[in-house]
């Protein structure tokens, strides 16, 4: 099977409406590189960003990690957020200082789990760090209540696409769903009526909608498969509040011209189930931000 372009499976395209694309575009970056297509800031914190992260002398390291929290420019948080693995224990505290006067909130779980960190310096500046964004209560995981809609004309499809993400959300400690889920041994419980908790203003509430298109070319030599996962993000209050979309598409060259129904079928669902990670990664990155 040889698979279109480059890019095993996937390739992308983000249509309109942020927050949501730009987080499911970022999740698509290679992690390495997303920091340096930030927005461009000051050109005072990629030569220190690049420092961070590569200097072989704890020193520099050093040094750059404390001059970025200084510099109040956003580009640095993600080598900060890195550094936060930095093998020297000063240069991990000194990434969580800086990451605290840069107000960098989505670095807060990583903060988090520096509470457990070995080297009693760091404990203390994930600690102080942590008071920036409200003490310890931060690192508490809030709970949203989510729901999943699926349209497809394809029964099948629409099935296979809301048992994944049912499955992935199941395994999220962040999630309520409207009905318990079991997969295995993991289930998901939401409690009674999530939704009444929702409408009075208890409860963050995310809905969901997720559209399925397909298209399969056949030709004399070859055959192609192409799927869409159109998805819509709504903010579930007493009413739905429309809050950002975005399109995957992926496509599957499966190079041969004569394939039964059957095998036709069984790519297209192949092509649909290459794009529900990187949904439901793109929709995770945004339930971080709810509350």
């Amino acid at each position: 099977m040889t698979v279109a372009k480059r890019t095993p499976h996937l390739r992308p395209v983000l249509r309109s409406a942020p927050p949501f694309r730009a987080l499911v575009a970022c999740r698509l970056l290679v992690a390495a590189a997303c920091w340096l297509l930030a927005a461009p800031g000051n050109a005072e914190a990629g030569p220190l960003a690049e420092a961070l992260l590569t200097s072989p002398n704890f020193k520099v390291r050093l040094k750059a990690a404390s001059e970025l929290g200084r510099t109040r420019d956003p580009q640095g948080v993600a080598a900060l957020t890195r550094a936060l693995g930095d093998e020297h224990a000063l240069v991990r505290g000194a990434a969580a200082a800086s990451l605290g006067q840069l107000q960098a909130r989505e670095s807060v779980p990583l903060i988090c789990a520096l509470r457990a960190d070995p080297d009693t310096f760091v404990r203390g500046a994930a600690e102080r760090t942590l008071e920036v964004f409200g003490g310890p209560s931060a690192c508490q995981v809030s709970k949203v209540f989510v729901e999943f809609e699926v349209i497809s004309p394809d029964a099948r499809l629409r099935r296979f696409v809301e048992n994944q993400m049912l499955e992935r959300a199941s395994r999220d400690a962040r999630v309520v769903l409207g009905r318990q889920v079991e997969f295995g041994a993991t289930s998901a419980q939401a409690g009674a009526d999530p939704r009444a908790e929702v409408t009075a203003g208890r409860m963050p509430g995310v809905a969901l909608s997720l559209k399925v298109a397909t298209n399969v070319q056949r030709g004399a030599g070859a055959t192609r498969v192409q799927c869409q996962l159109g998805q819509t993000v709504y903010e579930l209050r007493k009413e739905r509040i429309l809050r950002g979309s975005a399109t995957q598409r992926a496509e599957i060259d499966v190079g041969s011209g004569s394939l039964s129904d059957q095998a036709i079928d069984g790519h297209l669902q192949e092509c649909v189930s290459a794009l529900v990670p990187v949904v439901y990664d793109g929709f995770g990155d945004y339930l971080k931000g709810v509350r």
